[in-house]
């Protein structure tokens, strides 16, 4: 329903699929293990700002499964190579 309205793709992991149910585990306990843990928040508006600073770290962090690239490097490389389909 929040998706709907805000008109957010959302995708489920596919039944089966173990491969993708490890990626968003692992991901999730990077963040509650390197964020959650290692911060209190006073505030929803206090935990908002912290979650931002800790986005911008973690998508300029070296990825392994990015080879070596950013989330930022690999997402410019992306749009390079497939840019967004910009109707005018």
């Amino acid at each position: 329903m929040f998706c709907r309205e805000h008109n957010i793709v959302h995708y489920l992991i596919d039944p089966g699929k173990p491969a993708q149910n490890g990626t968003v585990e692992r991901s999730h306990r990077e963040d509650q293990e390197k964020f959650y843990e290692q911060h209190t928040f006073k505030t929803i508006t206090d935990l908002r700002r912290k979650l931002k600073q800790w986005n911008i770290y973690y998508n300029d962090l070296e990825h392994c499964g990015l080879k070596g690239k950013t989330p930022n490097e690999f997402l410019l490389d992306y749009q390079l190579t497939n840019p967004p389909d910009v109707r005018t």
